[in-house]
Order: C-alpha cells, then structure tokens, then sequence
C-alpha cells in the first residue's frame, strides 16, 4: 500500500482547508525574503529629540528628500501624541502587491504604521499608547522661517523693548 500524499496547510495553495497565516514550507520562506525586502522599503530619521518631543523624517528606500514627517510628543507618561505629515501623492491605500500574492491584503499604509510603532513606540517607549493623527501636505512647498538669536545685551544694559509691553501683557502677548 502506498501512503496517500497529504498536501500541507497553505494560505496560498490551498486556501479552501486553511486557516489565514497558515503557509507550506515555501510560501513560509517566500514571507520571510518579502518582510526582508520590505525592512528597508522606509527609513526613519531622527531630526529632533528633546525632553518630551521628538521628530523623525520618512524617507522611501534610495530617496534623499523625505516624503513626510513625525511629530511626537509625549503628553503624560506612557501616551503619545503623534501627528504625520505625509507628502500630498503619497497614497496609504495603496496595497503591496508581493503580499497580495501570499494571501495577505497589506497596503502601504500598514507597513508604515508598524514602521512607526516597532521603531518609534516599542524602541524608545516601550509599552506606551500612541494616538495619531494623519495629514497630507505638499511638503515640496514648504516654507522655512529662521529667527536670529538675540546679540549680547548691549553695553548700557538694555535688553531692547520688552516682548510682552507692558506687565500683565500687551495686544499679542500669550500671557
């Protein structure tokens, strides 16, 4: 009697007997090259990191310019408040085609909110919560202000017209 040949449970395969995230041998592997080639698809800049806040800049795989920004700010201990600024033509909805192949409905937007999550939240917050928040931009026409630091004091000791005007505020001040 010959052994009757029982094919694996696969997503791909044969995805009427199995379960999602079930793979063959070779489908398995196949996963494991993707999420490799996918590790680099996006890198994370840090630009700013202070007391409670920290910026990083999204930049696609072999691009120089970023395509969008996080903003992070720490707002009670283990909350993160987290604003993205995405360039106006990137697309989060747009699905990874590699994926699809595997039986995986993943889109860009995906990657890049486990991107953040693994190497912003975990990394350097551990277990916090993150909220946030997802604008679209065009970067490309942003506008960059520079304000000099103020000299030294000058030699009589006056420090120049008092921001606020007078002591409890004037027209603009936040005070």
């Amino acid at each position: 009697m010959s052994a009757k040949k029982i094919d694996p449970l696969c997503a791909v395969c044969n995805p009427g007997k199995a379960s999602p995230g079930e793979y063959c041998d070779e489908h398995r592997e196949a996963l494991h090259k993707l999420e490799h080639h996918y590790e680099s698809l996006v890198r994370l800049r840090r630009t700013v990191r202070g007391k409670d806040h920290e910026t990083y800049e999204i930049l696609l795989q072999g691009e120089c310019e970023p395509c969008g920004r996080v903003l992070v700010s720490e707002s009670v201990p283990d909350n993160l408040v987290m604003t993205l600024i995405l360039d106006h033509d990137v697309n989060l909805e747009s699905p990874l085609p590699e994926y699809q192949e595997l039986g995986i409905q993943r889109t860009w937007g995906d990657y890049l909110r486990d991107k953040i999550e693994e190497e912003i939240v975990q990394c350097w917050y551990g277990n916090a919560r993150a909220c946030i928040d997802v604008f679209h931009s065009n970067i490309e026409s942003r506008q960059h202000w520079d304000i000099e630091a103020h000299g030294d004091e000058s030699e009589d000791g006056d420090y120049g017209p008092d921001p606020h005007g007078s002591p409890g505020g004037g027209r603009h001040s936040v005070h």
